[in-house]
């Protein structure tokens, strides 16, 4: 069956709840409450070095920063998430539900107003916090099935073009 025929099947309470469980899924912190996104319960660590000698550091645009006393390196809660020096969050979480809903880059930058290349640099960055997940290797043995294509070489310049000349037309040199 068709993922897309199935989620456009769903009601929206369960696109909702299907947005929630992605999020959970990529590591991508919610981002509605921003000055809260940590959560208290849960040890802070150093992004950098992994060790939880860390203090406060003041804050930087809003946002509360950290200094790590191993590594001497600063970071704040988004740090090493997809949401890393995104300016327009807002924006980037509506991005994120045209995401789950397959729009094209093109749609999503005129449906949210922003620029195509920041929706691509946006893209991106959710490719590559997916990277942990898409990092497994295949083991044992592994198949596929042969897949035909046409090719156009006409890009290439390598196109062999040996015509033979009409008969009567051929001229020596």
């Amino acid at each position: 069956m068709d993922l897309e025929f199935i989620i456009k099947a769903l009601d929206q309470e369960e696109k909702i709840e299907l947005a929630r469980m992605l999020h959970q899924d990529l590591n991508v912190p919610n981002i509605n409450p921003l000055p809260s996104v940590m959560n208290l319960n849960q040890k802070l660590l150093c992004p950098h070095c992994g060790t939880d000698a860390i203090y406060g550091h003041g804050t930087y645009k809003g946002r509360k920063r950290y200094k790590c006393r191993d590594c001497k390196k600063t970071f704040n809660e988004h740090t090493g998430t997809a949401i890393s020096g995104i300016k327009k969050v807002d924006k980037f979480e509506e991005y994120m539900a045209l995401l789950v809903e397959s729009v094209t880059i093109r749609k999503a930058s005129s449906t949210i107003g922003v620029n195509m290349k920041t929706i691509f640099d946006w893209r991106h960055k959710l490719l590559s916090s997916l990277a942990p997940v898409n990092s497994q290797s295949f083991s044992g043995i592994v198949e596929g099935d042969d897949k035909q294509m046409k090719l156009n070489n006409t890009d290439s310049g390598n196109l062999n073009r040996n015509r033979t000349a009409a008969p009567g037309t051929e001229k020596e040199v």
